[in-house]
């Protein structure tokens, strides 16, 4: 299971598209009461649906979006006229926030996280085997992932592929997923479980 998209309220659609165009989501679907956005990275897709009714400020969802420089995008949109709420802080969960609202007044985060985005050091799964992982790039579509515990089991395992290019590593399992989600969004997506699966099992070798 994947998050396809979320729907936000809107009262006023052009401005709401407006405003969304200025975060930097893509317009791809637009009627008269419905809008559709693609993010600049990543598959899920944001929309808007006009309402009949009054838009909740508090005690209602709230929209997050992660981008690389917080500081720079707050001063960015104030350039352009959109007041801030909240200005940016580091929060004691290790998020770089900002919080703004959009014209219909849903509540947005404007945040930082990097790694700990998804694996902060209090995450209850603890990497199982520590930096054992290697992505090893090899000719073609195909790729691997090995595990070695060192220099030397490293270069024998590189020698069992005729078409390798580069090793990528050591990772543990956290990390190598943070690379892979990041660098190559379609190999996480399709083999995440898998490559969870193999970091606990005692398999020393996996296609990718």
């Amino acid at each position: 299971m994947r998050l396809n998209q979320v729907t936000a309220s809107a009262t006023d659609l052009e401005a709401s598209i407006a405003f969304y165009q200025l975060l930097g989501l893509k317009l791809i679907v637009k009627s008269a009461h419905y809008a559709r956005f693609e993010l600049p990275r990543g598959e899920a897709t944001f929309s808007l649906h006009i309402s009949d009714g009054p838009i909740p400020r508090e005690h209602a969802p709230q929209l997050y979006f992660e981008c690389e420089d917080v500081d720079f995008e707050v001063r960015r949109l104030k350039h352009a006229g959109v007041a801030i709420e909240r200005e940016p802080v580091e929060q004691s969960w290790r998020w770089y926030e900002a919080w703004l609202r959009d014209p219909a007044g849903n509540s947005i985060c404007l945040y930082h996280a990097g790694e700990n985005r998804r694996y902060p050091p209090w995450r209850i799964d603890l990497p199982p085997n520590g930096k054992t992982l290697y992505l090893i790039i090899r000719e073609g579509e195909e790729w691997s992932l090995i595990k070695a515990i060192d220099d030397e089991a490293l270069a024998f395992a590189q020698l069992q592929f005729g078409d390798f290019n580069t090793s990528l590593g050591p990772y543990d399992l956290f990390d190598l997923l943070a690379l892979l989600e990041t660098e190559w969004t379609d190999l996480f997506l399709k083999r995440e479980e898998a490559i969870r699966a193999f970091a606990i099992g005692d398999d020393r070798e996996m296609a990718l």
